[in-house]
């Protein structure tokens, strides 16, 4: 019997991880010889939602069951969500587990999480539907993440992936500096195939998440030999014995969708396609905010500061320019695009009035005075009949598409090193998930 499983929301705002749940799900399933239909998921959702977990992202897992060993399964993901989620005011764990017949429609359900706000309330609304329909076996924790988990149950099966191998702390856990040289030695040997690990420009570690959770260090890639090739270097110089691999959504740009302006609402991701109203203004602190115009109307654009490369090509642009911008609608003061993304489709040629240039020695000549025609400096040459002429000067921006630094990238910014590249299939009787010794001398 199939079984698609979801979570999210088992940690809290300082510590813990839903995927550590993940991991330890699917060990125990795969240790019990459980049939994986694919590799467990990652799944991010919209994150300009304002309630939201770290990083907003939930996990699934799809397998096939005995019958007989259903109720087993199901009580064992209960127990342990219940046991090891974190104990914290904000935390509002969310468990399902369903059969194969939700998910057509768990699916639309999905993509309206990747790219709108979807309240508890109309959730509970579906999945109380398939609950009565028997379409969903367990719904035992039905806290705000029951969004998320019924949302990464809906993600399945994935079409448009990469993944990430994600590696948890033992007691004798390792700290970023003594990981540095092994990650970058990874990074330059198998990038772009290993994107988003190391940010040269600003020598900033990327692979390493801050603040306390059980994730030494996420790897993100697009063939999943390597990864499991890192994660052997990593167990034999590190001594890091527990690891899984995701496939994720993560770097696919999967969030954000076209829409009219007339058409968006607040907490949306999105892309918007108009022309440039105005000059971009660049505002205190070193914002760039200018308006953007479709046919339907026009919505401010903020590039932030923190965003790098990309506030720097929005001061270049100009009135009259056709782009299409992607990212968060914000309500503030009306609504905001919170640009992340930006395709330059058209330039307006650059029109500037000038001075006639001199007939006789081909400097640009100055004014004689008012009415009085021009003169050159150089020569003494002097003409009243001579007219200032327009001229087309040359674009800095060029069309193409404008990313954030590495800094600024969600979870769901697709990198501009694996643009055009396509991750490979995992087979699924590769050693995805890691089996350390003392778990299997318990088996």
């Amino acid at each position: 019997m199939e079984l698609h499983i979801g979570l999210d929301d088992t940690d809290s705002p300082r510590s813990g991880c839903t995927t550590y749940l993940g991991y330890l799900i699917a060990l125990k399933l795969k240790l019990r010889g459980v049939r994986f239909l694919d590799l467990p998921y990652l799944v991010r959702l919209n994150p300009n939602v304002p309630v939201k977990t770290r990083g907003n992202g939930a996990v699934s897992l799809h397998v096939d069951v005995e019958a007989r060993d259903v109720d087993k399964v199901v009580e064992e993901c209960e127990s342990t969500v219940m046991s090891l989620s974190e104990k914290h005011g904000k935390t509002s764990p969310g468990l399902l587990v369903a059969t194969r017949d939700a998910l057509a429609e768990l699916r639309p359900f999905y993509e309206r999480a990747l790219h709108e706000f979807i309240p508890r309330t109309f959730a509970e609304r579906v999945l109380d539907k398939l609950v009565s329909e028997g379409k969903i076996l367990s719904a035992a924790h039905k806290g705000r993440g029951i969004v998320g988990a019924a949302a990464a149950i809906g993600a399945f099966k994935m079409a448009s992936f990469t993944y990430e191998l994600l590696v948890y702390r033992t007691k004798s856990s390792v700290n970023k500096r003594e990981l540095l040289p092994t990650l970058l030695e990874l990074d330059k040997k198998y990038r772009p195939l290993l994107f988003s690990t190391y940010d040269y420009a600003e020598r900033r570690l990327l692979a390493a998440p801050g603040g306390e959770t059980p994730v030494v260090l996420g790897l993100r890639g697009l063939d999943p030999n390597l990864l499991l090739e890192a994660a052997s270097l990593l167990e034999k110089k590190h001594g890091l014995r527990e690891w899984i691999i995701y496939k994720t959504n993560q770097a696919t740009q999967a969030h954000l969708r076209f829409k009219s302006i007339a058409d968006i609402h607040p907490y949306d991701s999105v892309l918007v396609k108009g022309r440039v109203a105005s000059r971009p203004r660049v505002l205190q602190g070193g914002h760039v905010k200018l308006t953007v115009c479709d046919s339907t109307g026009c919505i401010d654009t903020m590039f932030f500061w923190e965003t790098g490369r990309l506030r720097k090509a929005a001061k270049l642009l100009r009135e009259g320019d056709l782009i299409e911008v992607g990212g968060g609608v914000i309500p503030q003061r009306g609504l905001a695009v919170n640009a992340e993304v930006l395709r330059v489709i058209e330039v307006q040629p650059l029109e500037v009035i000038c001075n006639p240039l001199c007939p006789r020695c081909g400097a640009r000549m100055k004014s004689a005075g008012r009415g009085k025609g021009f003169k050159c400096s150089k020569c003494g040459y002097r003409s009243s009949s001579d007219r200032k002429n327009t001229a087309v000067k040359p674009r800095l921006l060029e069309p193409g598409v404008y990313l954030p630094s590495p800094r600024s990238y969600r979870h769901l910014t697709r990198p501009p090193d694996v643009l055009g590249i396509e991750a490979l299939e995992a087979p699924l009787n590769a050693p995805w998930v890691s089996e350390p010794q003392e778990r299997l001398d318990a088996r």
